[in-house]
């Protein structure tokens, strides 16, 4: 009989989790395979292993603050037993098999849109957020709770490049994001949740509703910037994914990534080269295809022209190509791709 495989992730309920039994310092310690004088002596020795630096990301200067060594694993055994706690279904970032598009496909078919972003999403979680929800949301004594901070916290805060961040966040300020769940779902509203970026959509999404969000959001200490409403008309991004009417799209980097794939291949010059570009190419249409989806039209012709490309590679050889063969090729390829022609075309 063939065994069932157990998940590793979002096994159980918050009120199910080992976080809601009374934990003592000890038990906190075993659970994280640790002794409670080894956690002491991390807690004294911390600042040595915390790399401290700052960083452009995404075009914005962020100050870092990266545990590493003994520090780094904790952080990690953290994340692995918090990520076994069941997620809202609003939540897709930071999730175990879900992605941007996963997101985006939340909101298709929408007719209007409200996005914004949480400011300073880690840096505003301090110590005293963690704390309130280890003893009051998980209800772990004080002093197992103060452990916990003192353990994650760095400088008073959420770690900017801390592996164990994207989920404690997300669980700490779990209250505040059902609370705007909540909301949406009285007015029949999507809303879904990528990290810091919050979007919300439906057949109509009114305009007090931002004020009662950010009523809510200032409640918890939080202030909201790029604050964009948007009509389903027209394609609209969302976390990086465009979505055109009912279905998603792939976004105009990677149709470009495509063209220029194929742009270098017709002038590659040997065999290296042309390895080289259809690799690149392979990439290119595996997004696309991701994008677009495996079972859709686009989908399909582009798992059609990886297939061809894949042909195309493993015949190649040493010896030199004439243009006319490159050609010939060329032509075997689109006739694999039967149907109408993609944008980078």
């Amino acid at each position: 009989m063939k065994r069932r495989k157990v998940s590793r992730y979002e096994r159980y309920a918050f009120e199910d989790s080992p976080w809601v039994q009374k934990l003592t310092q000890k038990e906190l310690a075993t659970l994280l395979g640790y002794t409670k004088d080894q956690l002491e002596a991390l807690i004294r020795d911390k600042d040595k292993w915390i790399g401290r630096r700052a960083e452009v990301i995404a075009g914005k200067k962020r100050n870092l603050a990266v545990p590493y060594g003994r520090l780094r694993g904790l952080h990690e055994r953290l994340k692995f037993h918090l990520n076994k706690i069941r997620q809202p279904d609003y939540l897709f970032s930071p999730r175990k098999g879900k992605a941007q598009r996963d997101n985006a496909a939340h909101h298709v078919g929408q007719t209007q849109f409200l996005t914004l972003d949480i400011r300073q999403f880690y840096p505003s979680t301090t110590g005293e957020h963690i704390f309130r929800w280890a003893h009051h949301e998980a209800g772990l004594r004080p002093d197992v709770a103060g452990m916990l901070v003192h353990l994650v916290a760095v400088d008073g805060k959420m770690p900017f490049g801390s592996p164990i961040s994207p989920v404690l966040t997300a669980l700490v300020h779990r209250p505040m994001f059902d609370a705007i769940s909540g909301l949406c779902a009285e007015r029949d509203l999507h809303m879904s949740l990528w990290v810091d970026d919050l979007t919300i959509s439906g057949r109509e999404v009114g305009g007090d509703l931002i004020d009662q969000v950010r009523a809510i959001m200032r409640k918890a200490g939080f202030q909201t910037h790029k604050i964009r409403f948007k009509m389903g008309n027209r394609p609209v991004v969302v976390t990086g994914v465009p979505i055109d009417g009912s279905r998603v799209t792939a976004p105009r980097s990677v149709n470009e990534r495509v063209r220029i794939g194929y742009a270098n291949l017709r002038v590659a010059a040997n065999d290296n080269e042309r390895r080289q570009a259809i690799d690149a190419l392979l990439s290119a249409l595996g997004t696309y295809r991701y994008h677009m989806g495996r079972g859709t039209a686009e989908g399909r012709k582009a798992a059609n022209r990886m297939d061809a490309l894949r042909r195309r590679r493993s015949a190649l050889s040493n010896s030199y190509r004439s243009p006319a063969e490159v050609e010939l090729d060329s032509a075997s390829e689109a006739a694999a791709y039967d149907g109408e022609a993609p944008p980078w075309e």
